[in-house]
């Protein structure tokens, strides 16, 4: 039949093109359901580590939301893994009290490197760490005036790019998990030092010849919510 065959020639034409394409589309699909599975397991494991008098029935309210934000998510491990604690967490009663309905969605915003940040955060110190901002000034005006050259140089993640974590304490800072108070810094000079020794400071030395390169010394720490987000999102 001519238009059999005429769809069966398209159909031929379509897998040349496409074929390809389709295949890699099916290989996508194996592999997040495989990422679901492992979903699915990894909350079922959480939920037994409950003790069984300790135990709630699920929020409709988080446990949707949970659900819904994190299908976006669960081929990255390290945020499937915060939205299966969240869940975990909303039904055991000695944590309930620390999930927000919020959670969800910041997890949803999140980078595999927040994520990672947010670890350090949460296995780091209570008194936070140290960041800082690298400035240029001429040496007539050093004391006076600055140009910001880079901001929020985080040294906790040393295998990560210096930029990109830059990115992830602002990003953590929007979402209200972390705080940089203006004019607070740790009262330990020695934690600072290191920004005075890395690439990124001979860098800018080098480059601009002349100017005076200095650090601006902050604090980066957890909020109250973000001690309650490490709590109830971020696995041990």
């Amino acid at each position: 039949i001519p238009t059999k065959n005429i769809g069966n020639t398209l159909g031929d034409i379509w897998f040349l093109i496409f074929g390809g394409l389709s295949h890699e589309a099916n290989k996508r699909r194996m592999k997040y359901a495989s990422d679901l599975a492992e979903y699915k397991s990894e909350i079922e494991k959480s939920l037994s580590n409950i003790p069984p008098e300790k135990k709630l029935e699920p929020s409709l309210h988080i446990t949707m939301q949970a659900l819904e934000n994190s299908k976006y998510c669960v081929e990255e491990k390290a945020l499937r893994s915060m939205f299966a604690s969240l869940i975990s967490n909303s039904m055991n009663m000695d944590t309930k009290k620390y999930v927000h309905p919020a959670f969800a969605e910041m997890i949803r915003q999140m980078s595999v490197l927040d994520a990672k940040i947010i670890q350090i955060f949460k296995n780091g110190y209570l008194s936070g760490f140290p960041i800082c901002d690298y400035t240029m000034s001429a040496p007539e005006d050093s004391r006076y005036s600055y140009h910001v050259l880079f901001q929020n140089a985080f040294l906790e993640a040393p295998d990560e790019d210096m930029f990109e974590c830059s990115q992830s304490i602002e990003s953590l800072r929007r979402l209200g998990l972390i705080d940089v108070p203006r004019g607070i810094l740790l009262n330990m000079p020695e934690y600072y030092e290191r920004f005075k020794s890395n690439d990124l400071f001979f860098s800018f030395q080098e480059k601009y010849p002349g100017k005076i390169i200095s650090i601006q010394k902050k604090k980066a720490s957890l909020t109250p919510l973000g001690r309650s987000f490490v709590r109830v999102c971020v696995p041990d």
